[in-house]
Protein backbone atom coordinates (compact mmCIF):
# COMPACT_ATOMS: atom_id res chain seq x y z
CA UNK A 1 0.00 0.00 0.00
CA UNK A 2 1.19 3.11 -1.19
CA UNK A 3 0.84 6.35 1.38
CA UNK A 4 -0.05 9.68 0.13
CA UNK A 5 2.41 12.21 1.30
CA UNK A 6 1.89 15.24 -0.78
CA UNK A 7 -1.73 17.09 -1.63
CA UNK A 8 -3.01 16.32 -5.00
CA UNK A 9 -3.79 20.11 -6.60
CA UNK A 10 -6.60 17.82 -9.00
CA UNK A 11 -7.92 16.54 -5.99
CA UNK A 12 -8.95 19.89 -4.46
CA UNK A 13 -12.71 20.13 -4.71
CA UNK A 14 -13.88 23.74 -4.89
CA UNK A 15 -16.17 25.45 -2.22
CA UNK A 16 -17.98 28.66 -1.82
CA UNK A 17 -16.06 29.01 1.52
CA UNK A 18 -15.22 32.78 2.12
CA UNK A 19 -12.83 34.05 4.23
CA UNK A 20 -11.38 37.68 5.59
CA UNK A 21 -9.00 38.70 8.27
CA UNK A 22 -11.23 40.17 11.23
CA UNK A 23 -9.00 40.82 14.18
CA UNK A 24 -8.18 44.15 13.71
CA UNK A 25 -11.34 45.04 13.16
CA UNK A 26 -12.61 43.59 16.55
CA UNK A 27 -10.12 44.91 18.19
CA UNK A 28 -11.28 48.27 16.60
CA UNK A 29 -14.57 47.51 17.44
CA UNK A 30 -13.28 46.90 21.00
CA UNK A 31 -11.40 49.84 21.54
CA UNK A 32 -14.43 52.44 20.40
CA UNK A 33 -16.87 50.40 22.82
CA UNK A 34 -14.82 50.85 25.51
CA UNK A 35 -14.20 54.56 25.42
CA UNK A 36 -18.06 55.43 23.75
CA UNK A 37 -16.33 56.45 20.93
CA UNK A 38 -18.75 54.86 18.22
CA UNK A 39 -21.67 56.59 19.62
CA UNK A 40 -19.84 59.90 19.89
CA UNK A 41 -18.71 59.96 16.15
CA UNK A 42 -21.77 58.41 14.91
CA UNK A 43 -23.47 61.63 16.08
CA UNK A 44 -21.10 63.90 13.53
CA UNK A 45 -23.78 62.43 10.67
CA UNK A 46 -27.02 61.78 10.62
CA UNK A 47 -27.70 60.71 7.20
CA UNK A 48 -26.32 58.06 4.72
CA UNK A 49 -23.74 54.97 6.15
CA UNK A 50 -23.26 55.39 10.07
CA UNK A 51 -19.90 57.41 10.60
CA UNK A 52 -19.11 55.49 13.36
CA UNK A 53 -19.14 52.40 11.86
CA UNK A 54 -16.83 53.67 8.38
CA UNK A 55 -14.53 54.83 11.33
CA UNK A 56 -14.07 51.59 12.92
CA UNK A 57 -13.57 50.21 9.72
CA UNK A 58 -10.79 52.72 8.41
CA UNK A 59 -8.76 52.27 11.93
CA UNK A 60 -8.76 48.89 11.56
CA UNK A 61 -7.99 48.94 7.84
CA UNK A 62 -5.20 50.96 8.82
CA UNK A 63 -3.97 48.14 11.34
CA UNK A 64 -3.77 45.42 9.20
CA UNK A 65 -3.45 45.81 4.94
CA UNK A 66 -3.24 49.68 5.12
CA UNK A 67 -2.99 50.60 1.78
CA UNK A 68 -5.20 53.17 0.79
CA UNK A 69 -8.84 54.76 1.37
CA UNK A 70 -9.55 53.20 -2.36
CA UNK A 71 -8.39 49.78 -0.70
CA UNK A 72 -10.14 49.76 1.99
CA UNK A 73 -13.32 50.43 0.79
CA UNK A 74 -12.79 47.07 -1.97
CA UNK A 75 -12.19 45.50 1.62
CA UNK A 76 -15.33 47.36 3.45
CA UNK A 77 -17.81 45.87 0.18
CA UNK A 78 -16.45 42.28 0.72
CA UNK A 79 -20.27 40.25 1.72
CA UNK A 80 -18.45 38.80 5.12
CA UNK A 81 -17.48 42.65 6.41
CA UNK A 82 -20.47 44.23 5.74
CA UNK A 83 -22.50 41.75 7.36
CA UNK A 84 -20.55 41.70 10.58
CA UNK A 85 -20.43 45.84 10.40
CA UNK A 86 -24.08 45.91 9.48
CA UNK A 87 -23.41 48.48 6.87
CA UNK A 88 -25.23 48.39 3.20
CA UNK A 89 -23.26 48.61 -0.03
CA UNK A 90 -21.80 52.43 -0.53
CA UNK A 91 -19.81 54.43 -3.37
CA UNK A 92 -15.94 55.31 -2.24
CA UNK A 93 -16.86 58.91 -1.99
CA UNK A 94 -18.29 58.23 0.85
CA UNK A 95 -15.33 57.44 3.25
CA UNK A 96 -13.49 60.43 1.46
CA UNK A 97 -16.72 62.28 2.63
CA UNK A 98 -16.35 60.39 5.75
CA UNK A 99 -12.33 61.14 6.04
CA UNK A 100 -13.37 65.23 5.74
CA UNK A 101 -16.29 64.77 8.53
CA UNK A 102 -13.59 63.38 11.32
CA UNK A 103 -11.29 66.32 10.26
CA UNK A 104 -13.39 68.97 10.96
CA UNK A 105 -14.55 67.13 14.20
CA UNK A 106 -10.73 66.13 15.78
CA UNK A 107 -10.76 68.12 18.56
CA UNK A 108 -14.24 67.12 20.05
CA UNK A 109 -13.18 62.83 19.25
CA UNK A 110 -9.64 63.40 20.78
CA UNK A 111 -10.89 65.31 23.32
CA UNK A 112 -13.02 62.78 24.49
CA UNK A 113 -11.14 60.07 24.27
CA UNK A 114 -8.90 61.57 26.52
CA UNK A 115 -10.99 62.74 29.25
CA UNK A 116 -12.53 58.70 29.33
CA UNK A 117 -8.99 57.52 29.22
CA UNK A 118 -7.96 59.75 32.03
CA UNK A 119 -10.93 59.38 34.20
CA UNK A 120 -10.59 55.33 33.96
CA UNK A 121 -6.81 54.94 34.23
CA UNK A 122 -4.65 58.50 35.39
CA UNK A 123 -6.74 60.87 37.29
CA UNK A 124 -3.50 61.58 38.98
CA UNK A 125 -0.87 59.99 36.86
CA UNK A 126 -0.57 62.94 34.33
CA UNK A 127 3.41 63.99 33.86
CA UNK A 128 2.95 64.16 29.85
CA UNK A 129 5.89 63.67 27.21
CA UNK A 130 5.67 66.33 24.75
CA UNK A 131 7.35 65.72 21.28
CA UNK A 132 7.27 67.11 17.29
CA UNK A 133 7.88 65.78 14.35
CA UNK A 134 7.15 66.30 10.55
CA UNK A 135 5.20 64.39 8.05
CA UNK A 136 6.02 64.71 4.14
CA UNK A 137 3.43 65.84 1.81
CA UNK A 138 2.65 65.36 -1.64
CA UNK A 139 0.50 67.87 -3.20
CA UNK A 140 0.38 71.72 -3.06
CA UNK A 141 -3.52 72.16 -1.88
CA UNK A 142 -3.50 71.96 1.44
CA UNK A 143 -2.40 75.39 3.45
CA UNK A 144 -0.62 73.42 5.94
CA UNK A 145 2.14 72.30 3.60
CA UNK A 146 4.78 74.28 4.06
CA UNK A 147 8.54 74.03 3.76
CA UNK A 148 10.75 73.79 6.93
CA UNK A 149 13.23 71.81 8.75
CA UNK A 150 12.16 68.04 7.81
CA UNK A 151 12.79 65.59 11.00
CA UNK A 152 11.18 63.30 7.93
CA UNK A 153 14.13 62.84 5.89
CA UNK A 154 12.95 64.99 2.77
CA UNK A 155 13.79 68.15 3.22
CA UNK A 156 13.35 68.72 -0.55
CA UNK A 157 9.04 68.29 -0.36
CA UNK A 158 6.45 70.58 1.73
CA UNK A 159 5.56 69.08 5.18
CA UNK A 160 3.64 68.88 7.75
CA UNK A 161 4.12 69.58 11.52
CA UNK A 162 2.19 67.02 14.09
CA UNK A 163 3.02 67.67 17.73
CA UNK A 164 1.39 64.65 20.22
CA UNK A 165 1.29 64.62 24.13
CA UNK A 166 1.61 61.25 25.41
CA UNK A 167 1.36 60.23 29.45
CA UNK A 168 4.67 59.12 30.91
CA UNK A 169 5.67 56.05 31.88
CA UNK A 170 4.24 53.58 33.00
CA UNK A 171 0.81 54.63 30.90
CA UNK A 172 2.75 55.39 27.46
CA UNK A 173 -1.00 56.29 26.13
CA UNK A 174 -0.97 59.62 23.80
CA UNK A 175 -3.62 62.04 24.76
CA UNK A 176 -3.39 64.52 22.44
CA UNK A 177 -2.50 65.78 18.92
CA UNK A 178 -2.12 68.88 16.92
CA UNK A 179 -1.47 69.37 13.46
CA UNK A 180 0.60 72.70 12.52
CA UNK A 181 1.93 74.22 9.16
CA UNK A 182 4.94 72.64 8.02
CA UNK A 183 7.84 75.97 9.10
CA UNK A 184 6.26 75.57 12.51
CA UNK A 185 8.75 76.15 15.40
CA UNK A 186 8.75 73.42 18.61
CA UNK A 187 8.49 76.78 20.77
CA UNK A 188 5.37 78.13 19.07
CA UNK A 189 3.65 74.48 18.45
CA UNK A 190 4.32 73.36 22.09
CA UNK A 191 1.82 76.36 22.95
CA UNK A 192 -0.71 74.71 21.04
CA UNK A 193 0.32 71.60 21.99
CA UNK A 194 -0.18 72.06 25.73
CA UNK A 195 -3.35 73.87 25.65
CA UNK A 196 -5.14 71.43 24.26
CA UNK A 197 -4.30 68.96 27.22
CA UNK A 198 -3.70 71.23 29.93
CA UNK A 199 -7.27 71.20 31.29
CA UNK A 200 -7.38 68.04 31.82
CA UNK A 201 -3.99 67.30 33.92
CA UNK A 202 -3.97 67.35 37.29
CA UNK A 203 -1.79 70.03 39.30
CA UNK A 204 1.49 69.24 40.32
CA UNK A 205 1.81 67.54 36.70
CA UNK A 206 5.36 68.08 35.27
CA UNK A 207 5.53 68.51 31.88
CA UNK A 208 8.55 66.88 29.97
CA UNK A 209 10.14 68.33 26.85
CA UNK A 210 13.32 69.01 24.80
CA UNK A 211 15.08 72.03 24.71
CA UNK A 212 13.62 73.06 20.65
CA UNK A 213 10.62 74.16 23.24
CA UNK A 214 12.39 75.90 26.11
CA UNK A 215 11.17 79.31 25.66
CA UNK A 216 10.14 81.68 28.74
CA UNK A 217 6.65 82.58 27.77
CA UNK A 218 6.69 78.44 27.37
CA UNK A 219 7.64 77.97 30.87
CA UNK A 220 5.81 81.05 31.97
CA UNK A 221 2.66 79.01 30.88
CA UNK A 222 3.37 76.16 32.43
CA UNK A 223 4.25 77.37 36.34
CA UNK A 224 0.94 80.02 35.49
CA UNK A 225 -0.93 76.70 35.65
CA UNK A 226 0.62 75.54 38.93
CA UNK A 227 2.61 72.66 37.11
CA UNK A 228 6.05 71.84 36.70
CA UNK A 229 8.11 71.47 33.43
CA UNK A 230 11.42 69.70 33.17
CA UNK A 231 13.19 69.81 30.15
CA UNK A 232 17.01 70.29 28.13
CA UNK A 233 18.88 73.46 28.52
CA UNK A 234 20.47 74.66 25.46
CA UNK A 235 24.56 74.86 26.05
CA UNK A 236 26.24 78.26 25.87
CA UNK A 237 29.44 79.53 27.34
CA UNK A 238 29.06 80.22 30.66
CA UNK A 239 28.43 76.25 30.36
CA UNK A 240 31.65 75.80 28.93
CA UNK A 241 33.81 77.19 31.52
CA UNK A 242 31.55 75.10 33.77
CA UNK A 243 32.40 72.28 31.90
CA UNK A 244 36.48 73.52 32.26
CA UNK A 245 36.04 72.81 35.86
CA UNK A 246 35.07 69.34 36.06
CA UNK A 247 36.18 66.56 38.24
CA UNK A 248 34.99 63.49 39.82
CA UNK A 249 34.93 64.47 43.50
CA UNK A 250 33.89 67.84 42.62
CA UNK A 251 30.05 66.34 40.83
CA UNK A 252 27.91 63.96 42.66
CA UNK A 253 28.29 60.18 41.65
CA UNK A 254 24.82 59.11 40.79
CA UNK A 255 26.18 55.66 38.28
CA UNK A 256 29.49 54.76 39.46
CA UNK A 257 29.80 52.01 37.22
CA UNK A 258 28.66 53.96 34.02
CA UNK A 259 30.76 56.88 34.90
CA UNK A 260 27.84 59.50 35.51
CA UNK A 261 28.33 62.43 37.77
CA UNK A 262 25.53 65.09 38.48
CA UNK A 263 25.70 68.70 39.28
CA UNK A 264 23.27 70.70 41.02
CA UNK A 265 22.65 74.52 40.46
CA UNK A 266 19.73 76.58 41.82
CA UNK A 267 18.32 79.45 40.97
CA UNK A 268 15.17 81.64 42.34
CA UNK A 269 12.89 80.09 39.19
CA UNK A 270 14.86 77.20 38.50
CA UNK A 271 17.30 74.25 39.22
CA UNK A 272 19.73 73.61 36.67
CA UNK A 273 20.84 69.74 36.17
CA UNK A 274 24.17 69.23 35.01
CA UNK A 275 25.19 66.01 33.99
CA UNK A 276 28.67 63.98 32.27
CA UNK A 277 28.12 60.82 31.44
CA UNK A 278 31.63 58.68 30.32
CA UNK A 279 29.01 56.21 27.95
CA UNK A 280 28.07 59.68 26.39
CA UNK A 281 31.50 60.70 26.66
CA UNK A 282 32.69 57.73 24.34
CA UNK A 283 29.64 57.64 21.68
CA UNK A 284 30.57 61.49 21.28
CA UNK A 285 34.36 61.13 20.62
CA UNK A 286 33.46 58.21 18.15
CA UNK A 287 31.73 60.59 16.38
CA UNK A 288 34.55 63.26 16.34
CA UNK A 289 36.71 60.45 15.14
CA UNK A 290 34.08 59.88 12.51
CA UNK A 291 33.64 63.11 11.26
CA UNK A 292 37.77 63.97 11.35
CA UNK A 293 38.01 60.36 9.00
CA UNK A 294 35.53 62.36 6.42
CA UNK A 295 37.03 65.08 6.66
CA UNK A 296 40.55 64.19 5.49
CA UNK A 297 39.87 61.85 3.10
CA UNK A 298 37.85 64.73 1.44
CA UNK A 299 41.42 66.53 1.81
CA UNK A 300 43.15 63.92 0.73
CA UNK A 301 40.98 63.08 -2.48
CA UNK A 302 41.14 66.84 -3.23
CA UNK A 303 45.02 67.48 -2.97
CA UNK A 304 45.15 64.17 -5.24
CA UNK A 305 43.52 65.83 -8.00
CA UNK A 306 45.00 68.91 -7.64
CA UNK A 307 48.74 67.12 -8.12
CA UNK A 308 47.42 65.42 -10.89
CA UNK A 309 46.00 68.52 -12.61
CA UNK A 310 42.70 66.60 -12.53
CA UNK A 311 39.40 69.30 -12.73
CA UNK A 312 37.49 70.08 -9.56
CA UNK A 313 34.22 68.12 -8.45
CA UNK A 314 31.13 69.72 -9.16
CA UNK A 315 30.79 70.01 -5.27
CA UNK A 316 33.36 72.51 -5.72
CA UNK A 317 31.84 74.91 -8.40
CA UNK A 318 29.23 77.41 -9.05
CA UNK A 319 26.46 75.33 -10.59
CA UNK A 320 25.24 78.30 -11.62
CA UNK A 321 25.85 79.02 -15.66
CA UNK A 322 25.21 82.93 -15.45
CA UNK A 323 27.96 83.31 -12.95
CA UNK A 324 31.80 83.10 -14.27
CA UNK A 325 34.04 82.53 -11.47
CA UNK A 326 37.69 81.34 -11.08
CA UNK A 327 38.36 79.05 -8.58
CA UNK A 328 41.70 78.09 -6.77
CA UNK A 329 41.52 75.37 -4.26
CA UNK A 330 44.63 74.41 -1.93
CA UNK A 331 45.28 72.07 0.78
CA UNK A 332 47.62 72.00 3.93
CA UNK A 333 48.54 68.56 3.53
CA UNK A 334 51.47 68.95 1.20
CA UNK A 335 52.96 71.11 4.44
CA UNK A 336 52.35 68.76 7.21
CA UNK A 337 52.14 65.22 8.11
CA UNK A 338 49.32 62.89 7.97
CA UNK A 339 49.21 63.25 11.86
CA UNK A 340 49.32 66.42 12.22
CA UNK A 341 46.31 66.93 10.21
CA UNK A 342 44.55 64.43 11.38
CA UNK A 343 45.46 66.52 14.90
CA UNK A 344 44.05 69.41 13.71
CA UNK A 345 41.22 68.40 12.51
CA UNK A 346 40.69 66.88 15.90
CA UNK A 347 40.92 69.79 17.92
CA UNK A 348 38.31 71.63 15.78
CA UNK A 349 36.02 69.40 16.00
CA UNK A 350 36.22 69.41 19.75
CA UNK A 351 33.67 71.54 21.26
CA UNK A 352 34.81 70.57 24.97
CA UNK A 353 30.93 69.76 25.54
CA UNK A 354 31.49 66.23 25.13
CA UNK A 355 29.71 63.82 27.72
CA UNK A 356 27.98 67.11 29.27
CA UNK A 357 24.35 67.85 28.67
CA UNK A 358 22.03 69.92 31.23
CA UNK A 359 18.00 69.37 32.23
CA UNK A 360 16.57 72.53 33.51
CA UNK A 361 12.95 71.96 36.02
CA UNK A 362 11.03 74.24 38.11
CA UNK A 363 11.87 71.59 41.19
CA UNK A 364 14.80 70.04 43.12
CA UNK A 365 14.94 66.67 42.88
CA UNK A 366 17.13 64.12 42.86
CA UNK A 367 19.64 63.41 39.71
CA UNK A 368 18.42 59.88 39.17
CA UNK A 369 14.63 60.97 38.97
CA UNK A 370 15.27 63.71 37.00
CA UNK A 371 17.80 61.40 34.34
CA UNK A 372 14.89 59.12 34.55
CA UNK A 373 12.65 61.10 33.79
CA UNK A 374 13.85 62.67 30.72
CA UNK A 375 14.43 59.62 29.65
CA UNK A 376 11.06 58.53 29.40
CA UNK A 377 10.72 61.10 26.11
CA UNK A 378 11.81 58.29 24.22
CA UNK A 379 8.53 56.75 24.22
CA UNK A 380 7.41 59.15 22.10
CA UNK A 381 10.28 58.71 19.33
CA UNK A 382 9.22 55.15 19.27
CA UNK A 383 5.95 56.19 19.19
CA UNK A 384 6.61 58.58 15.99
CA UNK A 385 8.56 55.65 14.71
CA UNK A 386 4.97 53.24 15.25
CA UNK A 387 2.86 56.05 13.71
CA UNK A 388 5.03 56.62 10.34
CA UNK A 389 6.44 53.15 9.68
CA UNK A 390 3.79 50.13 11.04
CA UNK A 391 0.82 51.93 11.40
CA UNK A 392 1.45 54.02 8.04
CA UNK A 393 0.31 57.93 8.47
CA UNK A 394 2.90 58.92 6.10
CA UNK A 395 3.37 60.46 2.93
CA UNK A 396 0.07 62.24 3.54
CA UNK A 397 -1.89 62.63 -0.20
CA UNK A 398 -4.88 64.26 0.75
CA UNK A 399 -5.64 67.86 -0.97
CA UNK A 400 -7.45 69.59 1.21
CA UNK A 401 -6.95 70.54 5.08
CA UNK A 402 -9.96 68.68 6.65
CA UNK A 403 -8.51 65.78 4.90
CA UNK A 404 -5.21 65.80 6.51
CA UNK A 405 -7.11 66.30 10.04
CA UNK A 406 -9.08 63.22 9.12
CA UNK A 407 -6.49 61.03 7.61
CA UNK A 408 -3.95 61.91 10.71
CA UNK A 409 -7.30 61.70 13.47
CA UNK A 410 -7.56 58.39 11.94
CA UNK A 411 -3.55 57.34 12.13
CA UNK A 412 -3.64 58.74 15.89
CA UNK A 413 -6.86 56.73 17.13
CA UNK A 414 -5.20 53.08 15.44
CA UNK A 415 -1.77 54.37 17.43
CA UNK A 416 -3.84 54.84 20.77
CA UNK A 417 -5.33 51.64 20.38
CA UNK A 418 -2.47 49.81 20.33
CA UNK A 419 -1.13 51.96 23.15
CA UNK A 420 -4.01 51.28 25.69
CA UNK A 421 -3.41 47.46 24.50
CA UNK A 422 0.05 48.01 25.85
CA UNK A 423 -0.99 48.80 28.76
CA UNK A 424 -4.11 46.87 29.52
CA UNK A 425 -2.39 43.70 28.30
CA UNK A 426 0.56 42.06 29.66
CA UNK A 427 1.48 39.63 27.26
CA UNK A 428 1.65 43.07 24.99
CA UNK A 429 3.22 44.79 26.83
CA UNK A 430 6.55 44.40 25.63
CA UNK A 431 5.38 43.38 21.76
CA UNK A 432 6.08 45.69 18.63
CA UNK A 433 3.34 47.03 17.28
CA UNK A 434 3.97 44.85 14.02
CA UNK A 435 3.66 41.87 16.04
CA UNK A 436 0.18 42.99 17.42
CA UNK A 437 -1.22 43.48 14.22
CA UNK A 438 -0.14 40.64 13.00
CA UNK A 439 -1.40 38.48 15.36
CA UNK A 440 -4.88 40.65 15.19
CA UNK A 441 -4.28 40.15 11.22
CA UNK A 442 -3.95 36.43 11.61
CA UNK A 443 -7.72 36.02 13.76
CA UNK A 444 -9.84 35.06 10.28
CA UNK A 445 -13.83 34.64 9.69
CA UNK A 446 -14.78 32.32 7.70
CA UNK A 447 -18.38 31.31 5.99
CA UNK A 448 -18.78 27.59 5.47
CA UNK A 449 -21.32 25.86 3.67
CA UNK A 450 -22.28 22.75 5.24
CA UNK A 451 -23.48 19.73 2.95
CA UNK A 452 -27.08 20.32 4.07
CA UNK A 453 -26.87 23.99 2.82
CA UNK A 454 -26.62 25.14 6.00
CA UNK A 455 -23.92 28.57 6.62
CA UNK A 456 -22.05 28.80 9.34
CA UNK A 457 -19.51 31.44 10.57
CA UNK A 458 -16.18 30.30 11.96
CA UNK A 459 -13.51 32.14 13.81
CA UNK A 460 -10.29 30.74 13.56
CA UNK A 461 -5.97 31.33 14.13
CA UNK A 462 -6.68 32.48 17.97
CA UNK A 463 -3.12 32.43 19.24
CA UNK A 464 -2.33 33.73 22.92
CA UNK A 465 -2.14 37.27 21.93
CA UNK A 466 -4.79 37.99 20.63
CA UNK A 467 -7.38 36.33 23.12
CA UNK A 468 -5.71 37.67 25.94
CA UNK A 469 -6.11 41.34 23.89
CA UNK A 470 -9.83 40.44 23.04
CA UNK A 471 -9.94 39.20 25.98
CA UNK A 472 -8.64 42.16 27.67
CA UNK A 473 -10.82 44.72 25.81
CA UNK A 474 -13.69 42.99 26.64
CA UNK A 475 -14.69 41.55 23.48
CA UNK A 476 -13.58 38.13 23.86
CA UNK A 477 -14.33 36.01 27.28
CA UNK A 478 -13.81 32.08 27.72
CA UNK A 479 -17.41 32.87 30.18
CA UNK A 480 -19.52 34.08 27.04
CA UNK A 481 -17.79 32.60 24.11
CA UNK A 482 -20.87 30.27 23.43
CA UNK A 483 -22.89 33.25 23.90
CA UNK A 484 -20.96 35.76 21.14
CA UNK A 485 -20.75 32.79 18.86
CA UNK A 486 -24.57 32.13 18.74
CA UNK A 487 -25.36 35.38 18.84
CA UNK A 488 -23.35 36.86 15.87
CA UNK A 489 -23.50 33.06 14.09
CA UNK A 490 -19.41 31.99 14.64
CA UNK A 491 -18.75 28.66 15.89
CA UNK A 492 -15.32 29.75 17.44
CA UNK A 493 -12.60 27.13 17.60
Amino acid sequence: MIKQTRLRTFGIKANENKSVPIGNLLLTEAFFDKFSLYDVIRGFKTKGTDLGKLTELMVGYKLGDNFSILRCHDFSMQPLVREHLNIPEFDVRGLYRAVETLGENREAIITHFRKGFLKMYGPEMTDTIFDWTSLVYFGDKAELAERGYSRDGRPEECQIMIGISQLSRPIGVPIGMTIMPGNTNDGRHMKTTYSQVCNDLSEDSTMIFDAGANRKDVLDMIIDDKRHFLTRKTLNKSDDKLFVRFSEDGWECIDKEKGEYCLKKAFPSRVNYYFFSRELYDLNMKGVDKKVRRKFKEAKQLQDDIERGKKIKKRYQIDNVLIKATISLQTRLSEISEDEAVGILKNEAITGREGFFCLVSDRDMDPLTVRSMYRSKDSVEKLFSSMKSDIGIRPIRTWTENGVYGVLLIGFLAQALISVTRFLTRPASSTATKFITNSMQNLTLTAEITKGGRRRQILSNFDPLNMSVLRVLAYYRRSDACERAENMNFQPC
